[in-house]
C-alpha cells in the first residue's frame, strides 16, 4: 500500500491524464459496478492488521489507536482534511456532525467547480497542499493506475466501525479492482418511479400497489394519456431509458446486471434477442401507444412533457436529487413506487457515489475516520433524511424510514422496497466503460428515429474492445 506522496514523475502522469480526461469528458457518478442486490447480508471481519493501516510516519501503536477510533494524544493535534467534492456545501451538516464526534478534525470542502477531479488533485499536489479524500467522477481504474488512491483493505479490516456493521452482500464489488478496495460509497443514491396521483385520479385510475408489474405500468400509461389536454402517461426523459429499461431487462431475466451487462461484468448482452425485445417494448410507448412523446414531438409542443414537475405526465424516474423541487414546487399530489415486477424478479436501481482515500494525504488515519464515519448510524440517518438509501443493514435504520420527515405522507414501503431490491449501477471497474455506447444509442432509438439494428454492431465492437483490455491489463475478475 502506498503511503508516500506522489513523486514528480507520478504527478506529471496525473496531470497528463487529467488533460486527457478533460478532452474526453467525465461521466460523473454514472459509472459504478456490482452484480449483487442489497437483499442478503454479510458482516465484515477484521484481520487485526492495525499497523498496516498507519502511514509510514506513524508507529504501529498510533495506527492501532486510529483504527480503533481512539487516537493517541499526539493524534489529537488539530487536523484539517481537504475533501474534494462537487456538492458545494450540501454536506455541511454532515461535516458538523463529524467534527462533533472528532473535535480535533475539521473538514475543508474543496469544490470541483466543473473541473475533472484528477486536475484538482494534481493542482493541490503541485501547490504542496495535497487533498486527503475525494469523490470520484470517472472510473476507478484510472485513479488506481495513476497511483492516486489507497487500497482501503487494511483500513477496513482494522476498523471497529466496519467490523461491527452488517453490509449488503457484494457491497464492495462496485469499488474493488484487482482485489483492492479502492473506495467506499459516499452515498447510495436510490431511484423510484415518480407518480402524479392527481393525473391518475383524473382518469379514474387508482394508485398501483407496490407489487405492480411492467404490464401495469404500460396499461396505466395508456389510460391516463390525453393528447388533447397535453397529458401523457410517461415523461419524455432520458432517465426512463437509462434506468427503467435497463432494470426491466434484469426483471425479465434478459440481463444479469444494469446497463445490459452479463453476470461477471465482462460483456454486454444489449444485442441479444431478449434485450432487443425490451427496447422494442419501450419504443412502442412512442410509436404504438402514444403514451410517451418522442423528443421531436415534445419539442414541438413546448417541451412540457420533458419535465415531470410540470404536472402533465403520469410517470417519471427520480432519485434523491428531485425531492427538494418536488417538495417545494409541485402543484400536484405526487408519490413514489418501486420499479415494477418483471417475469423473473422486481429489481430496483441505485448508484454508489465512490469516496476514496488519496495516496497523497498527510493525514491518512484521520481521513479514514471520515470514510468510516459514513457508516455510523447518525450519518446513515442523516442520509436517509436527504432521501438517500441506508448503506448499512440494521433494523433501527430500516425503522427510521418511517420517521424521516422527507417521507411523511408518502409511500414509505416503496422506499424500503427500492432500497432492499436495488441493483447497483456498474461502470467504475469495467475496462473501456467510457466507450460503451449503451446510453446515447438507446436514447436515439427510443426517442428518435435511429434504427434499432444499429445496436448489434455497436455492442459487438465494444465487447471486443473491453475483452482485449481485460486481457492486456488482467482486469477480468
Amino acid at each position: 500500500m502506498k503511503t508516500k506522496r506522489m513523486s514528480t514523475l507520478a504527478l506529471s502522469s496525473v496531470l497528463a491524464l487529467s488533460f486527457m480526461l478533460t478532452a474526453c469528458g467525465s461521466e460523473s457518478n454514472n459509472n459504478n459496478t456490482s452484480s449483487n442486490t442489497n437483499g442478503s447480508t454479510n458482516t465484515n471481519k477484521g484481520n487485526g492488521n492495525a499497523a498496516a493501516a498507519g502511514g509510514e510516519n506513524k508507529n504501529a501503536d498510533d495506527a492501532a489507536n486510529a483504527a480503533a477510533n481512539q487516537p493517541s494524544t499526539a493524534e489529537n493535534d488539530p487536523v484539517t482534511l481537504k475533501f474534494i467534492s462537487w456538492k458545494n456545501g450540501a454536506y455541511n451538516q454532515l461535516y458538523d456532525m463529524f467534527h462533533k464526534k472528532y473535535p480535533w478534525i475539521t473538514i475543508e470542502e474543496v469544490p470541483v467547480n466543473g473541473q475533472p477531479v484528477m486536475q484538482v488533485i494534481a493542482a493541490l499536489e503541485a501547490a504542496g497542499t495535497p487533498a486527503d479524500v475525494t469523490e470520484i467522477d470517472t472510473d476507478l481504474i484510472s485513479f488506481d493506475q495513476g497511483g492516486l488512491v489507497e487500497d482501503l483493505t487494511p483500513y477496513i479490516d482494522s476498523s471497529p466501525i466496519f467490523q461491527e456493521t452488517t453490509l449488503p452482500q457484494g457491497f464492495f464489488d462496485t469499488m474493488t479492482y484487482k482485489n483492492k478496495k479502492l473506495a467506499v460509497p459516499m452515498v447510495d443514491v436510490p431511484m423510484w418511479v415518480l407518480v402524479n396521483k392527481d393525473l391518475l385520479a383524473k382518469h379514474g385510475v387508482d394508485m398501483p400497489g407496490n407489487d405492480w408489474t411492467y404490464d401495469d405500468f404500460r396499461d396505466i400509461a395508456k389510460q391516463i394519456t390525453d393528447p388533447d389536454a397535453g397529458e401523457y402517461g410517461v415523461t419524455t426523459q432520458p432517465e426512463i431509458q437509462m434506468r427503467l429499461l435497463s432494470t426491466k431487462a434484469i426483471a425479465d431475466g434478459h440481463a444479469s446486471n444494469l446497463q445490459y451487462m452479463n453476470e461477471d461484468l465482462t460483456q454486454s448482452v444489449m444485442s441479444t434477442p431478449g434485450v432487443m425485445d425490451d427496447i422494442k417494448w419501450l419504443h412502442e410507448f412512442v410509436t404504438k401507444d402514444g403514451s410517451m412523446q418522442s423528443n421531436a414531438a415534445a419539442e414541438a409542443s413546448g417541451n412540457v412533457t420533458k419535465d415531470f414537475l410540470n404536472g402533465k405526465t403520469g410517470f417519471a424516474i427520480g432519485g434523491d436529487w428531485v425531492l427538494p423541487d418536488l417538495k417545494k414546487k409541485a402543484q400536484f399530489n405526487w408519490d413514489v413506487l418501486p420499479f415494477p415486477k418483471g417475469t423473473s424478479s422486481q429489481p430496483g436501481y441505485s448508484i454508489y457515489g465512490p469516496l476514496s482515500l488519496l495516496a497523497g494525504s498527510k493525514h491518512k488515519n484521520e481521513a479514514f475516520l471520515w470514510l468510516s464515519f459514513q457508516f455510523t448510524k447518525e450519518a446513515q440517518k442523516w442520509k436517509i433524511d436527504q432521501g438517500a438509501n441506508a448503506s448499512v443493514i440494521d433494523p433501527e435504520l430500516t425503522a427510521y424510514y418511517d420517521q424521516a420527515p422527507i417521507w411523511q405522507g408518502k409511500n414509505i414501503e416503496a422506499v424500503k422496497i427500492a432500497q432492499k431490491n436495488a441493483k447497483i449501477q456498474p461502470g467504475v471497474t469495467v475496462p473501456a466503460w467510457g466507450d460503451y455506447n449503451w446510453n446515447n444509442i438507446l436514447n436515439d432509438v427510443i426517442f428518435g428515429d435511429r434504427n434499432i439494428n444499429d445496436v448489434i454492431p455497436e455492442t459487438e465492437a465494444w465487447n471486443k474492445k473491453t475483452k482485449e483490455l481485460q486481457a492486456s491489463t488482467g482486469a477480468a475478475q
